[in-house]
């Protein structure tokens, strides 16, 4: 319970910090998404980082939500690591030193080229109705004007990355097809 209201108390902490700033709607939804990923973080485990990089490596292609994303976040820490919001290009190697990737809608054409076998422990967050079954761990979408996520915890574990059961708790779980 505490750990679902600490997750609670850091997404209105960041809204708050949004809505007192100078933003557009866009920019409040990236903001929002650039939170909830930092707890979805927070709130996992990963067996073994994607590379010991010496701090914890959020990626994204879009420019506008890695600008925002690194005003949210910065001076935020994930299991002590400093975090880094950096712009990737899908089709490059740099994607495989990700720790959490970020594929917005606008990129799903790109994402489907991917190089899956580059993201093995790498927590990958899409908004694309059809993100999960194309190979993704967690999904955003719109539900009455706010933001919900699903998340797929067989597909995660794949990635040996464990996500707190509270957390699990506030999503809609999607279960793998048989």
């Amino acid at each position: 319970m505490l750990a679902i209201k600490r997750f609670v108390t850091s997404l209105i902490m960041l809204a708050l910090a949004v809505a007192a700033g100078e933003t557009g709607a866009a920019d409040k939804e990236a903001a929002l998404k650039a939170g909830f990923m930092f707890n979805f973080a927070r709130y996992s485990e990963w067996q073994g980082l994607a590379k010991p990089l010496g701090y914890f490596k959020l990626c994204s292609p879009d420019i506008e939500f890695v600008d925002t994303a690194s005003w949210v976040l910065h001076k935020q820490r994930i299991h002590e690591l400093e975090i880094r919001v950096s712009l990737v290009e899908l089709d490059s190697l740099s994607i495989n030193q990700c720790n959490l990737l970020f594929v917005p809608t606008a990129y799903r054409k790109n994402w489907l080229t991917v190089d899956r076998t580059l993201l093995s422990h790498t927590m990958l967050v899409g908004e694309a109705p059809d993100f999960i079954h194309q190979g993704g761990h967690i999904r955003f979408f719109l539900l009455a004007g706010k933001i919900r996520f699903e998340v797929a915890p067989e597909e995660l574990k794949k990635a040996d990355i464990t996500m707190s059961s509270k957390v699990l708790r506030l999503s809609r779980v999607v279960k793998e097809e048989q």
